[in-house]
């Protein structure tokens, strides 16, 4: 429910359904809708929470609902507190979650 994502090529049928891993590391948010990027995966999201890393001062784990509150499509991503700050990240804010299609793991 939280949109499509394009993967590369691992050999599966086109329109199976597969399990994918997608790393916070690999996800970048933006405001708004980018266009002219290479990123082949943009998902309108909900900023759900802004968290410290406890183990990385610098950085800050954004959970991003990328559909209706409930459905359970989350993902993670992991931002430097610089970024959080200048783009103002908070519960509730409209975004954009940007995943690199190279960068899934199926």
């Amino acid at each position: 429910p939280g949109g499509s994502l394009w993967l590369r090529d691992t050999g599966c049928t086109i329109g199976q359904a597969v399990r994918v891993r997608v790393m916070a590391r690999d996800v970048s948010v933006a405001l708004d809708l980018p266009r002219a990027t290479s990123v082949q995966n943009l998902l309108s999201c909900t900023v759900q929470s802004v968290t410290a890393d406890p183990h990385q001062p610098s950085q800050v784990l954004v959970a991003l609902a990328c559909a209706a509150p409930g459905t359970g499509t989350t993902l993670l991503a992991r931002v430097t507190a610089r970024a959080a700050h200048h783009l103002a990240l908070a519960p509730g804010r409209e975004a954009w979650a940007q995943v690199k299609a190279a960068a899934l793991v199926g």
